[in-house]
């Protein structure tokens, strides 16, 4: 019998410990999740890091050729700033010679004759007077060779002067460019830079949001493990329950047996014909009469009330075939039939030990009396009063239900020396 209770309750641990168990693989499953969406972040962050490292270096690199051609544009500025300064100088230097050789010109001009006159005169021979009159000639020739040179070097300076002024064109251009292509590049890093921070927000929630998950893990394997314990202790009670009540029967039994022996010897002693009481039977009850009904309720002399006002005994105190097959053989107190809307009333005055669910119970209703008796009203479709409270008999303290381990709407109602044990046959208490 203990082996059953045991395989039992076994039974009922797994179907209590299996909600938890879904839920521990749901959270395991979001965990994955998260570990998923983690690594996938992370991955975005390498290659967002490895773009913006690339667009750095390219930045870098337009950067350097960004400052040498601003550094070769500056130079020609230069080379042209000097060559205009050079022009200048050569133009002023063209102009005065030019002036000066119109001023020869019109002086040689002007006193030709006088002066071939003069000349020749003033020869002291024929060959004399050609030679001084070859050597004016040359000095005009000379100074019209200048005249020709300077301007051919001004010619040069000019397009030398053109060329550099287009290469400064050219760089001012080139340096727009790199400078376009150098804001482009900062934009995109910059927009790099954004995805890197968004991508971080991102792992910072889903890491929070695995912790979160990895917490209410560590929670459920902790009510886990108290229920398992709870169930384990329920358990550990229940067996002792039994073999108290096995060991009552027993010795009911055994009373019943002695009582059946001596009224059999007391018969034969005295002859008498009146028909001994028939001790109870072993192993049955006479209070499994399912039509055993009372419309009012049933009050003994001992201070003990019926809990319901209409009494319907569906179910006996003592051995029985469990009709779920969870509870065992052993029926720890007296089912009563009615309806949901049943009120369940406390049998005897006393102070509300114990309200709460429990998956054997239901809804369940423990009152402690000042006697050292506790009575049990289980399987409620709802409570009314609260633990600590004190209740008088025929208070109410639920409604009937077919909570917890039960094949119908009905009240098991029990009575016991301790909490959750010892108990004992209430058909007395209730004069029933």
């Amino acid at each position: 019998m203990k082996k059953k209770i045991i395989l039992t309750l076994s039974f009922v641990l797994l179907l209590n410990a299996a909600p938890v168990s879904v839920f521990a693989e749901s959270i395991d499953n979001k965990i994955e999740a998260k570990n998923q969406k983690i690594n996938e972040i992370i991955n975005s962050q390498k290659e967002a890091s490895d773009y913006a490292a690339l667009l750095e270096k390219e930045i870098a690199a337009l950067e350097k050729e960004y400052y040498a051609v601003l550094a070769e544009k500056q130079d020609t500025e230069q080379q042209l700033n000097t060559m205009n300064t050079e022009i200048a100088a050569l133009e002023v230097k063209i102009e005065k010679r030019s002036e000066q050789l119109e001023a020869q010109a019109r002086a040689t001009q002007a006193g030709q004759d006088t002066s071939m006159i003069s000349v020749l005169l003033n020869a002291t021979s024929i060959s004399d007077a050609i030679s001084k009159v070859l050597a004016v000639n040359t000095i005009v020739t000379a100074n019209n060779d200048i005249i020709q040179a300077q301007k051919a070097d001004k010619e040069e300076l000019n397009l030398l002067k053109n060329s550099l002024l287009e290469q400064v064109k050219v760089l001012e251009a080139k340096t727009a460019e790199l400078a376009e292509q150098e804001d482009a590049l900062a934009q995109a890093k910059l927009d790099q830079e954004i995805k890197l921070n968004e991508l971080a927000a991102s792992l910072t929630k889903e890491t929070a949001e695995k912790k979160q998950f990895e917490e209410q893990k560590a929670e459920a394997e902790r009510k886990k493990q108290e229920e398992l314990k709870a169930l384990e202790e329920r358990k550990k009670k229940m067996a002792e329950a039994q073999a108290l009540a096995e060991q009552q029967e027993k010795e009911r039994q055994a009373a019943a047996q002695k009582a059946a022996e001596e009224a059999a010897a007391q018969a034969v002693a005295d002859k008498s014909t009146a028909t001994a009481a028939v001790p109870e039977t072993t192993g049955t009850t006479p209070y499994e009469d399912t039509n055993n009904t009372n419309t009012d309720y049933t009050e003994t002399s001992s201070g003990w009330r019926t809990p319901v006002a209409s009494v319907v005994v569906t179910s006996g105190y003592g051995y029985r075939q469990d009709p779920t097959g969870l509870s065992g053989t052993f029926h720890e107190g007296i089912d009563f039939g009615g309806s949901s809307s049943t009120v369940i009333m406390a049998a005897a005055t006393g102070t509300v030990a114990y309200v709460g669910y429990d998956s054997m119970s239901g809804n369940c209703v423990i009152i402690k009396h000042s006697n050292g008796y506790y009575s049990m009203y289980a399987h409620l479709s709802s409570t009314t009063v609260n633990q600590g409270q004190s209740v008088s008999i025929g208070q109410q303290v639920g409604y009937m239900g077919t909570t917890g381990n039960s094949t119908g709407v009905h009240l098991h109602f029990a009575i016991s020396t301790g909490l959750w044990s010892g108990y004992v046959n209430p058909a007395p208490f209730l004069g029933l």
